[in-house]
């Protein structure tokens, strides 16, 4: 009886399990700083990369977020930063995808992958670790009203390009929200509203100073009707 519950509850663990191969991608897209144990999300508007450390594994599996079309150009590098072969699938279970690393042995490195950007980046992490946000170039999440950061980072400091970087250590359960945006975008809202009010003011002044020459008229033809 018991075997038969197993069986039961493995073939509903496992319905609909689909496996789709994902063409391999270009190491040479990606930055691989050499952080051990910590996970580093590159942000874009358009596209976010992944770099993740791997320990001694022959296989990985991460959770895709969007559908399996987003996840694009997975990559191993050893940490001598050459390309280690890896044959990459994605497979579904219970509703939810994931991308399945798989070594030909014991592999030491750095995956990386692609997957949809955004302006608000969320991220829960699944175990400890360090968390690494890389911010695009010019751009902030420090900005009253139009960022946040959450939860409070461990660290906030800038790469030698410049960028942003927010760091979080082993925040494992505390879902990670950020949105950011162009370090000159306050300013350019205020010359916007700037412009807006001085153009309501002159209409303002247009309407009223036609208001007031059409009544003057009005008056004056008036006058000469009761002549």
């Amino acid at each position: 009886m018991k075997l038969i519950l197993i069986l039961i509850l493995l073939s509903l663990m496992f319905a609909g399990c689909l496996t789709t191969e994902v063409k391999t991608g270009d190491p040479s897209q990606y930055e691989f700083p050499g952080h051990n144990n910590t996970t580093i999300f590159y942000l874009n508007i358009s596209s976010t990369r992944v770099v993740d450390n791997v320990i001694n594994k022959t296989t990985v599996d991460f959770l895709i977020d969007d559908n399996i079309e987003t996840f694009k150009y997975p990559v191993a590098v050893d940490y001598s930063g050459n390309n280690v072969s890896a044959n990459v699938t994605i497979f579904t279970v219970l509703g939810k995808n994931y991308a399945h690393f798989n070594f030909s042995s014991n592999f030491s490195g750095f995956v990386a992958y692609t997957r949809p950007g955004a302006q608000d980046f969320t991220y829960l992490p699944a175990g400890n670790g360090t968390i690494r946000v890389v911010l695009p170039e010019n751009f902030t999440a420090q900005t009253m009203f139009l960022g946040y950061i959450q939860p409070k980072p461990d660290n906030i400091t800038q790469d030698l390009s410049g960028r942003e970087v927010l760091i979080w250590d082993n925040p494992a359960g505390e879902k990670i929200r950020v949105k950011y945006s162009h370090r000159n975008t306050p300013e350019l809202l205020l010359y916007l509203f700037v412009t807006v009010l001085i153009c309501a003011v002159l209409i303002w002044g247009y309407y009223y100073f036609s208001v007031s020459a059409l009544s003057k008229k009005r008056k004056m033809l008036e006058k000469d009707i009761r002549k």
